[in-house]
């Protein structure tokens, strides 16, 4: 009866041995697993991320576009000054709408002309347009606490890139 205990608990104890090995590799697989999904769900939000950054670097500049009023007066002040000077420039602007809903105004100075580019096709009420034009000047008018920039572009008299109340101090 002895042998029989001793041989009974030998297999118990081997029995044991193996469906522990057999639960530690499946855990070990169960962990592979885990970490291929968690891998492929990391690559499918890089390429989102990826994919949604190259969106915003080719439909709206917003990234590196100003849109705080005094950031705006200082860029505009030196692409002014940049065009008089014949120095290639670009600025890039954001003007919110009552609604908060962005327009870009994105101007380039390629030596010679002025590039003007107006984007409202994420203003809700707004006609979903890019409206581009090729420009002769910008000027600068302050008149009555108002502050506005604006561009002569061919046959039209101005275009107004940007206005503002200011204080003159």
């Amino acid at each position: 009866m002895k042998i029989w205990r001793i041989l009974l608990l030998v297999l118990l104890l081997t029995g044991c041995a193996e469906s522990t090995e057999e639960g530690a590799d499946r855990s070990k697989d169960q962990e592979n697993v885990k970490t291929e999904q968690e891998d492929k769900e990391t690559d499918s939000k890089d390429e989102k991320s990826a994919e949604s950054s190259a969106d915003t670097n080719t439909k709206e500049p917003e990234d590196k576009a100003v849109e705080k009023p005094v950031e705006i007066i200082e860029e505009l002040d030196d692409f002014i000054q940049n065009v008089q000077q014949g120095t290639i420039d670009e600025v890039n602007i954001v003007r919110r709408t009552t609604e908060g809903d962005p327009i870009f105004i994105d101007l380039s100075f390629n030596g010679e002309e002025i590039n003007y580019k107006h984007d409202n096709r994420r203003d809700k009420l707004g006609n979903g347009q890019i409206t581009t034009k090729t420009c002769q000047s910008i000027d600068k008018e302050e008149q009555d606490g108002t502050l506005a920039y604006q561009l002569t572009c061919g046959h039209e008299r101005s275009v107004e890139v940007y206005q503002t109340a200011y204080n003159k101090y």
